[in-house]
């Protein structure tokens, strides 16, 4: 005699019905909270580059031309193994101040793709301060140093129907710090 009666056979063939409707909706979700840690991890990277980039360039007493390629390559080893200043990027480092009639980009150096424009503004032309750092004010005579950090970031096959927009792919990160002297608000020669 079976130890196992017709209803009990019924219900474990329906429980593995309903496991194997459920088991695709559950890894698509699995791989989803993977993918937003993964945009996680990478936002707080790039977050942590143009802090850590903007510190150090704000501790210079004078800024040089030749001191952008350690910077740049600071910032590339900090968001390592994101490259940020290579096809998948780019790092701007900026010096601002205001010299009577509003703030002004003073001097823009890049790393990275050609693709994306500084959310300050051009070298030479007025900044603009974006929402996220309304506390920041330059009274006239003062300066700010900020490093801009973008990243183009592929989502994962599975969830990148649903997390394919410009948040999740096209990431971007700034620091604004005051340099501790104001020489490096200009850039010397070589």
């Amino acid at each position: 005699m079976s130890p196992f009666r017709p209803a009990d056979r019924r219900r474990r063939g329906s429980v593995a019905l309903e496991f194997t409707l459920v088991a695709p909706i559950l890894a698509l979700l699995g791989l989803a909270v993977l993918d937003v840690v993964d945009f996680l991890r990478v936002s707080l990277r790039l977050e942590r580059t143009a802090g850590e980039t903007a510190n150090v360039v704000a501790q210079y007493q004078v800024l040089r031309e030749a001191d952008f390629a350690t910077l740049f390559d600071l910032a590339a080893r900090i968001a390592a193994p994101y490259r940020v200043t290579d096809t998948d990027g780019v790092v701007v480092i900026s010096g601002l101040a205001n010299q009577g009639s509003g703030p002004v980009v003073l001097w823009q150096r890049r790393a990275g793709s050609s693709g994306y424009a500084s959310t300050f503004g051009a070298q030479g032309g007025s900044a603009t301060i974006p929402r996220g750092s309304a506390d920041l004010s330059l009274a006239v005579g003062q300066g700010a140093v900020v490093t801009e950090v973008f990243y183009v970031r592929e989502p994962w096959l599975l969830s990148g129907r649903f997390l394919a927009g410009e948040p999740f792919t096209r990431l971007q990160s700034f620091a604004l710090q005051r340099p501790r002297m104001v020489s490096i608000l200009r850039v010397s020669a070589p």
